[in-house]
């Protein structure tokens, strides 16, 4: 899959998103989050990429089983031509204490960035490519309510599949905030 058919996959998701939040605007089980993020920074950050990305997930209603995981589908989308990504899997609150939270995920990423690089720079420099399209993608985030549920938080994610396949693994975090609102 090319570079732009990711990035193309990534606008058409935040667009459909845009599209999708006044529709239902009476529906409080769901929840749009929109964030700026810090491209690869983070605790197990390289820094061989660079940029403040665009954060957009849709969350949906609650599953109606143990501990109430929620569905999203998300894009953090680069504009300086480094690694974007679209992903989905499941949110799990760990932590509630009015008015905060703490909410753990797991989910599946689909990349747009190299698979491979120069062998030598990988070795040396740690410089290497993610060696999959899709990968493991997990984080946390610590959220504020600010009233009328809506949230704001500080936001991680890491993207990497380290201990689960061999080869080369540049990985990838994430910080910053995001502006969750039910609708």
């Amino acid at each position: 899959m090319s570079c732009t058919r990711v990035r193309g996959s990534c606008l058409g998701l935040a667009i459909g998103l845009a599209v999708l939040a006044p529709a239902q605007a009476d529906n409080s089980t769901q929840t749009l989050a929109i964030g700026v993020l810090a491209h690869d920074r983070g605790p197990a950050s390289d820094h061989h990429e660079d940029g403040v990305d665009l954060n957009l997930e849709w969350r949906f209603a609650p599953l109606d089983i143990r501990g109430s995981p929620r569905p999203h589908l998300g894009a953090t989308l680069n504009f300086q031509g480094d690694t974007s990504i679209v992903y989905a899997g499941l949110n799990l609150r760990v932590l509630e204490s009015a008015p905060w939270f703490v909410d753990a995920f797991l989910s599946a990423a689909m990349h747009d960035g190299p698979l491979h690089k120069d062998p030598a720079g990988c070795e040396q420099f740690s410089d290497c490519g993610f060696g999959t399209r899709v990968l493991p993608h997990f984080g946390l985030e610590i959220g504020y309510r600010i009233g009328s549920g809506a949230s704001l938080s500080l936001f991680f994610d890491h993207l990497s599949h380290k201990w689960l396949v061999s080869g080369e693994n540049e990985g990838l975090d994430h910080v910053g905030v995001r502006y969750l609102w039910p609708y």
